[in-house]
């Protein structure tokens, strides 16, 4: 039935939509899920995103669905050991990212399909085949039926989120997650920011090279002349620095970033990169300096050679 590794929890309280707060067996203290593959409106404040009655709606359902101590079945997207699952699936702030279901019903798929959520592929298909199909077909039926997010004008007065335009955007972003995935298996060496943070440290602080698969969000400058770029993860605080952003290499550099990877709410790009260098420890966390366009590719080295394969 479930296809990732899998843990018991107990529902403390419904958050939002998309979060849901539970007591997992491994910690005394309640702790918030960011569940995977779904993005629904905000009903709180206190963030940066518009408060809509549609949100409201979503937490409603979710409180509908989830009650106080139901016990609900956890799913990692991964099939490593729980301990191993629990330091690599984690999102920005450290919050555990999963599917949730009970009693056998997935929430992912009922929220997708009742219109409360798109399939959010942001950061990548849902990693089992299986599933993704399942969230397609989801989302392709609320879009038939107008429902939810699909009719904003019913449920919210207006259109707050162009999600057609968005929906785009994150199938660009998961296609190239998928081919990540696709050349990973054939390219041990090859690391994620995200997923493989413990072994970015690791050869940090043995100053090895590597190629890391990352986002890049945006550049900030730390002197005139030099910066930094950042990939958005207080959680895995790997980050790529140009020493001298002045120079002819330095602009073009920027320049590149700018034109190719650093996406804009009107200007969506590529997002994703892969960095080729020489790890160091900075600051107590893994750095990569970059000083020429080479070392950011939209594929790895071996990429022709793993194609050709299939």
């Amino acid at each position: 039935m479930f296809l990732g590794t899998t843990i018991e929890a107990t529902v403390v309280r419904v958050v939002d939509g998309d979060t849901i707060r539970v007591q997992l067996p491994y910690l005394d203290q309640e702790k918030s899920l960011r569940i995977l593959n779904l993005e629904t409106e905000e009903s709180n404040s206190g963030s940066n995103k518009i408060i809509t009655s549609w949100g409201k709606q979503a937490k409603e359902r979710a409180k509908q669905f989830f009650q106080p101590h139901d016990r609900v079945t956890l799913e990692y997207p991964g099939t490593e050991a729980p301990e191993i699952c629990r330091r690599r699936y984690q999102d920005n702030y450290g919050r555990p990212l999963l599917l949730i279901h009970k009693q056998g019903v997935d929430y992912q798929e009922v929220m997708i399909r009742e219109g409360y959520s798109p399939y959010f592929n942001k950061y990548g298909n849902a990693t089992f085949p299986e599933y993704h199909q399942r969230y397609q077909q989801a989302e392709r039926e609320a879009q038939q039926a107008n429902l939810g997010i699909w009719n904003p004008l019913a449920v919210n007065g207006e259109e707050i989120h162009n999600y057609a335009a968005l929906s785009v955007w994150w199938n660009l972003r998961a296609g190239i997650i998928d081919a990540f995935r696709q050349y990973k298996p054939h390219t041990p060496d090859l690391l994620n920011s995200r997923l493989d943070f413990d072994a970015i440290m690791a050869k940090a602080h043995h100053h090895q090279r590597a190629v890391v698969f990352t986002e890049l969000r945006s550049l900030r400058h730390i002197t005139p002349t030099s910066a930094r770029i950042e990939i958005g993860s207080v959680k895995q605080p790997f980050s790529l620095y140009i020493p001298n952003t002045d120079s002819p290499e330095g602009r073009a550099l920027v320049n590149l970033l700018n034109n190719r990877y650093f996406s804009t709410d009107d200007a969506p790009k590529r997002s994703y990169a892969y960095i080729t260098g020489q790890l160091r420890i900075f600051n107590k966390n893994p750095q990569i300096t970059v000083n020429s366009t080479s070392q950011i590719t939209d594929a790895p080295s071996s990429a022709v050679a793993i194609t050709h394969k299939f």
